[in-house]
């Protein structure tokens, strides 16, 4: 085998574990929000979107960082709650992109996991 194909041989390796790891921790964590949906442990707050902040996640190698999006909430007493913008999320919640601030809303998360972001996963808005 030559050097050249020897190395097309490992690339592939390399792209088919890259791939599998990926797919198997997204697979992952959408399965987790999905059990999250139906928690009978979810915890309900009403109170006002407070903000939409863009974070840069870093990520090591030559791959591009990763832009995602973190929503604050107030609820009533003052207290502040974060919850992540991941793609799952916004496809379940449409309305997160339409949020304006100050806007009086309630919302509902699942205290039984967290997200990659180490962020309880927000459920419901209404």
């Amino acid at each position: 085998m030559s050097l050249n194909s020897k190395k097309v041989v490992e690339f592939s390796i390399l792209a088919v574990l890259g791939f599998t790891l990926y797919f198997g921790y997204t697979s992952y964590h959408h399965w987790k929000y999905k059990q999250a949906l139906k928690s009978d442990n979810q915890i309900q707050e009403c109170g006002k979107f407070i903000e939409r902040k863009e974070i840069v996640k870093e990520s090591s190698g030559k791959a591009a960082d990763s832009i995602g999006a973190i929503y604050t909430f107030k609820n009533s007493q003052g207290e502040l709650f974060s919850f992540s913008g991941i793609k799952y999320i916004h496809t379940h919640l449409p309305r997160l992109s339409t949020l304006q601030p100050q806007q009086p809303i309630c919302f509902q998360y699942a205290p039984i996991w967290k997200d990659e972001n180490g962020l309880f996963p927000l459920t419901k808005l209404y």
